[in-house]
């Protein structure tokens, strides 16, 4: 947990020191993710070679075919997430980015819903209202005059909604392009080793399409560009290690912990900002602050009873089952009803429960505890 908020604190106060106009002010955004995720890529591909017990032969044994329906659409939407957010770091604040990016729930929910992998509800409905509500609160300063609203450049909140917009999509997309993976990928190392040559590619193209970088970095001095250099390394390595620390807790610890130390670290990036970069925080933005994140809190907790309570159902099919009365299988009656939301995460459970049949002291939360290892190895 420190280590995820050490480096997602660091790697934000990085992207706006070398993006932010009033800093570094590093012509070529876009560029410079590009070279992150070309750093990412040669991690991936080393790290994969070198211990064959990150799953690097299941990306390498794949088809072309394969492996392009999975990475390119996966890899593009990726990368447009990080890269429009890496662009509107150049004209917002830090606080402002990291309140907008929390409206992704939002764009997360909706896209699940229209790839048929989640279905709406009513709560989860009110709850994504609520962080609207917050989003509408921060935009909308009634003095002008005021200098908390000369910060606020609607280009970059409109760049950062679409980074969360993406962000959404991208969320969507990797589950549902890779919970129907047989046999799937065991490690994030292995998933980056498939996404990260689509988000290079496409990232690179962007840049050369809207940045142009041979006219921006021509007049620059040999030393500016070695020097940028060695920062795109080390902006490479922040996001790693974060990712790997990230990773790391979602196998080891519970989703109640991981809500509320999501939204933990939002404020606290908002706090770095403040004392760092000096972003003005008014007691209206406030207000929206504690709005979105209790929004957003509620909006994991909605989403993680919704999961239990359907978890529950199954495993009551299960001893129903085991009582000899007659139901019907889900994986095979349901399917057409939902969709991609009957994955191979859904059989393992119910597989793991049944292996459980002859042992009857073992109570359903232990039988829950061990399912997190099912969900670990698919995440």
């Amino acid at each position: 947990m420190a280590g995820w908020f050490l480096f997602s604190s660091l790697l934000s106060i990085y992207n706006k020191k070398v993006f932010g106009k009033d800093e570094r002010a590093f012509p070529c955004p876009l560029l410079m993710t590009t070279v992150h995720f070309l750093m990412q890529w040669i991690f991936s591909v080393v790290a994969c070679r070198c211990f064959k017990s990150l799953g690097g032969e299941r990306v390498t044994t794949m088809t072309w075919r394969d492996w392009a329906l999975i990475s390119i659409p996966c890899g593009m939407v990726t990368s447009g997430d990080v890269g429009f957010s890496n662009l509107a770091m150049v004209s917002i604040s830090l606080t402002i980015y990291t309140m907008a990016k929390a409206s992704t729930p939002v764009f997360v929910l909706g896209w699940a819903y229209a790839f048929g992998i989640e279905k709406i509800t009513w709560p989860l409905i009110g709850v994504v209202m609520v962080i609207v509500a917050g989003e509408l609160l921060t935009v909308t300063e009634s003095d002008e005059s005021d200098e908390s609203h000369k910060e606020f450049q609607w280009a970059g909140f409109l760049l950062c909604i679409t980074a969360s917009m993406l962000s959404g999509a991208r969320w969507t997309l990797v589950q549902l392009k890779l919970q129907t993976m047989e046999p799937p990928i065991k490690t994030t190392i292995a998933t980056m080793r498939m996404l990260a040559p689509s988000m290079f590619w496409s990232l690179l193209m962007l840049s050369i399409i809207i940045e142009r970088p041979w006219t921006q970095l021509a007049n620059r001095s040999g030393e500016f560009i070695m020097s940028s250099l060695a920062l795109g390394g080390l902006g490479a390595f922040l996001a790693i290690v974060m990712i790997l620390c990230e990773f790391y807790l979602i196998m080891h610890a519970s989703a109640i912990i991981l809500m509320i130390g999501g939204v933990l670290k939002e404020i606290f990036t908002i706090f770095l900002g403040v004392i760092i970069f000096g972003d003005r925080i008014t007691p209206r933005r406030i207000v929206a602050c504690l709005i979105i994140f209790g929004g957003v809190l509620m909006y994991k907790l909605v989403f993680h009873l919704e999961k239990k309570q359907e978890s529950a159902g199954r495993y009551e099919q299960v001893e129903a089952s085991e009582s000899g009365e007659e139901i019907a299988d889900p994986y095979e009656s349901s399917t057409e009803s939902t969709g991609p939301r009957i994955n191979r995460l859904e059989k393992s459970k119910v597989e793991l429960r049944r292996s459980k049949r002859q042992n009857s002291s073992d109570s359903y939360e232990e039988i829950l505890r061990e399912e997190r290892e099912v969900d670990s190895n698919d995440v």
